[in-house]
């Protein structure tokens, strides 16, 4: 395959990421027994331990030997990575809960970005000729924005259904709930939490960087299915920190016992299948990521790979939130918001495809 038609594998398997982890979130939305805590320990221990070895086991004949042969320090540091994305995720949702989700996600994606595509990029600087570098960095900016403009757009949205504020002015309070909003210390607290998940969630991009000497000892005949040894170490890692933080949460609450109350089995099965979806938001990044190295100038897949996945992924979360009906009754502003936001990811998408083609003939 030519360099150019690397691109679009690349991209297609970003795409296929993206879509899988726009729909994660929407079984929250749909569970009666489990809480939070409960769906995501399930969702996690299917997608980061239980999918990973069957996939492994059919896929990666030997992946055990070649765990072993790059030692235990390379494989203590990816699981590190994994630990403090685990992290990551814990620290977002007490985020979440403070700030409001519109707030904090637009933060945590700014600095994920910022961080999961940059520290790759600055790692292979001298190996990236000067234009697809600038390029690329131009593009990075230009996602940043769009980032700030969809998330801006999602705490106008929030403002206006809380306070009951409609299109034409009126204030329906009968209809809304006012929700306090948080100040003083409660408000730092939440900025703090924010801004640790932002940092904490660009690990799993950076442990997957940091990997690459597991796919090597793969050897060259597996080709994109070598990939996915680079999640195993960091699999166990973010398991491990979802343990002890929820599974210690849910034994001092008493939230375990949802696990065996009745009706709990249609939980069960929709936190599992859910994470078969989330594993599917993952390892097609990373196949994303292999096919994007081959199709330009220096290895660009894990920084254009990730950009354009998180810019992917918040057009899918605003298409499903326009779908589901979160955006009804919110003004026209902020819905225009919203649509130049996406108009300015795609328009980063396509500078970043452009950068990591550069010198493919393309």
């Amino acid at each position: 395959m030519s360099d150019a038609a690397n691109l679009l594998p690349g991209f297609g398997f970003i795409l296929l990421a993206a879509i899988a982890g726009g729909a994660f979130g929407l079984q929250y939305r749909v569970m009666r027994r489990y809480t939070v805590e409960n769906t995501s320990l399930i969702s996690l221990f299917f997608a980061t331990i239980v999918v990973p070895l069957i996939a492994a086991h059919f896929l990666l004949p030997g992946w055990q030997e070649a765990i072993r042969a790059v030692g235990w320090k390379q494989n203590l540091l990816v699981y590190a990575f994994g630990f403090g994305w685990g992290l990551g995720a814990i620290t977002y949702a007490y985020g979440f809960n403070i700030l409001g989700m519109a707030l904090a996600a637009a933060i945590i994606k700014g600095i994920t970005i910022t961080i999961g595509s940059g520290w790759p990029l600055v790692r292979r600087w001298n190996e990236i000729e000067a234009l697809p570098k600038s390029v690329t960095i131009g593009g990075l900016a230009i996602l940043l924005v769009g980032t700030l403009m969809a998330g801006w757009a999602g705490v106008w949205r929030d403002r206006e259904l809380t306070a009951g504020t409609s299109p034409d002015g009126h204030r329906p309070e009968d209809e809304f709930q006012t929700v306090p909003k948080p100040t003083g210390s409660l408000f730092a607290l939440g900025l703090v939490m924010v801004l640790l998940s932002g940092v904490l969630s660009s690990f799993a991009n950076l442990g997957y960087d940091y990997a690459a000497p597991l796919e090597k000892a793969m050897g060259d005949d597996l080709h994109w299915k070598a990939t996915l040894i680079r999640w195993m170490p960091m699999y166990w890692g973010g398991m491990t920190a979802l343990i002890i933080f929820m599974g210690g949460g849910m034994l001092k609450t008493g939230a375990w016992r949802n696990y065996f109350a009745p009706g709990s089995l249609r939980d069960l099965l929709i936190a599992s299948s859910m994470g078969i979806v989330h594993f599917m938001a993952q390892i097609p990044y990373g196949i994303g990521a292999y096919y994007l190295d081959r199709s330009g100038r220096g290895e660009l897949g894990t920084t254009v790979g990730w950009g354009v996945n998180i810019g992917m992924a918040l057009i899918v979360a605003s298409a499903i939130g326009f779908a589901t009906g979160e955006w009804t009754g919110v003004s026209s502003k902020t819905t225009n918001l919203l649509r130049a936001g996406i108009i300015v990811l795609l328009i980063a998408i396509a500078a970043l495809a452009y950068a990591n083609g550069l010198g493919s003939g393309a």
